[in-house]
């Protein structure tokens, strides 16, 4: 990208940009019976802005805002509307007060105002956002397995045909946070080399005897949760599974064969693509309020390097639905107490957050493992010197001892993922041990959302699935 800033971006191509936040703020009943007072139905912002101004008369505000702002080309959220003053407008009030520097230059990218949620209702909530994500799950969010048919360019993902305990030889994909199984297979189809490895595996020679997706959700529900699904559907299967997880799937597919697959006589191989193994800092209860910018950062950088839009890019959407969750519990943005809490509320996050008392991850990696898989892994640290992107830097420790404004990575990291995290499987002394490493190192190119675009992956999965 050739842009200076993402003020530039914004500028060249607004209508793109803005089209799935501006989808939420304009068709937005995903939470509609989870509002308060919502009989009263508000079919527009302006009577959103009515009723705020009814409400602030009260002691009990239902209207709630939150603003994307694009600052010298990094996103982030802020709770309620900021001031519109220009920049030179706030550079000569700062100078006459003798105060601090004035702000960098912003943009408002968009501003939203939404009721606030019933009181107890913010699980309700997650679960819901669950549902928009994954259409193959419903309001029990109990998880599926799906088949996938077709090759060699095309690919159909329908219910499955067949049905444990499964037998012979099976491949199994397991998709991460946010996605589901279309955007997961939909990356491997988005290049001929992925294309020619599923239909390698559904046509092939060497074929496999079935190859299966597993949708889950991955807010409402922990990796664990998902994981005894999992297990429960692969009972008693025996012959070879191969898996191939991409992140908070790896963790799903480690609770699985480390605690749950006492029944499994299969050998089993499995191929992480960014997996936080060791859980991951995006998810850390006290970074959270910059981890809904950075998410909305990643949205941006997919669409214009992946061109992902709609469904197939849910960053965007899936922050601005969080920011209303978490100024429901809290009231605010800003780091409290309560976002401990608020994230504990979010299992899915919560299961795999880089925390010490993160007990979940801690007894994982303590052992011992039910059975004994070959594992891979596929791994990258992200950085660009590209002027259009540089918001990675705004979000990581560069140095020992730089401590960014915004910082939620401690060092290398995919923009989602710790690197060191997707190698770590246990304590001193654990039973497992990685079989084999590709390791883009510092790449410009490779990141979390695009592994499997990148013919190493594939013929790394090839090699390590002979």
């Amino acid at each position: 990208m050739t842009a200076s800033n993402m003020s530039q971006f914004v500028a060249e191509d607004p209508g793109r940009f803005l089209s799935q936040i501006k989808a939420v703020e304009d068709n937005d009943d995903l939470f509609e019976h989870l509002y308060v007072d919502h009989d009263e139905r508000m079919d527009s912002v302006a009577g959103l802005r009515r009723r705020r101004r009814r409400a602030a008369n009260t002691s009990d505000d239902v209207i709630l805002a939150a603003s994307l702002v694009e600052e010298n080309g990094v996103l982030r959220w802020y709770d309620g509307v900021p001031a519109r003053e220009e920049a030179p407008q706030r550079r000569r009030r700062a100078r006459r007060a003798g105060g601090p520097p004035p702000l960098p230059d912003q943009t408002v990218v968009l501003t939203r105002e939404f009721p606030r949620l019933k009181p107890n209702k913010a699980a309700a909530a997650i679960g819901a956002i669950d549902m928009r994500l994954n259409s193959a799950i419903d309001a029990s969010l109990r998880s599926h397995i799906r088949q996938l048919h077709g090759g060699p360019t095309s690919f159909v993902i329908a219910p499955a045909d067949v049905h444990g305990p499964f037998n012979g030889r099976t491949l199994l994909f397991v998709h991460g946070t946010f996605s589901n199984a279309v955007n997961m297979i939909g990356e491997f189809e988005a290049t001929a080399d992925g294309q020619a490895f599923l239909d390698a595996a559904l046509n092939g020679p060497e074929k496999y005897d079935r190859v299966l997706v597993f949708e889950h959700a991955t807010l409402a529900v922990s990796p664990v949760l998902n994981a005894l699904e999992l297990g429960r559907a692969f009972a008693d299967a025996s012959g070879q599974i191969d898996v191939i997880a991409h992140s908070r799937g790896g963790l799903i597919v480690r609770w699985w064969l480390e605690a749950f697959g006492r029944s499994l006589a299969a050998t089993t191989r499995v191929v992480f693509a960014g997996s936080p193994l060791h859980g991951t800092s995006l998810a850390a209860p006290d970074k959270l309020q910059h981890a809904l910018s950075l998410i909305s950062n990643i949205g941006t950088f997919a669409e214009k390097t992946l061109q992902l839009a709609g469904g197939a890019n849910p960053f965007l959407w899936v922050a601005g639905k969080l920011v209303e969750v978490v100024m429901t519990v809290t009231g605010t943005l800003a780091n409290t107490p309560l976002l401990d809490g608020l994230v504990a509320l979010i299992p899915g996050l919560f299961g795999q957050s880089m925390i010490e008392n993160n007990y979940e991850l801690n007894l994982l990696r303590l052992g011992p493992c039910t059975t004994q898989p070959a594992y891979f892994v596929v791994q990258s640290n992200f950085e660009t010197e590209d002027p259009g992107w540089q918001f990675w830097k705004n979000f990581r420790a560069l140095r020992a001892g730089d401590l960014a404004a915004d910082q939620i990575f401690p060092g290398d990291n995919d923009l989602v993922v710790d690197t060191a995290s997707m190698t770590d499987l246990g304590a001193t002394g654990f039973p497992l041990a990685i079989q084999g490493v590709e390791n883009f190192g510092n790449s410009s190119e490779v990141w979390h959302c695009n592994y499997f675009r990148q013919p190493r992956t594939i013929a790394f999965i090839r090699t390590s699935f002979p």
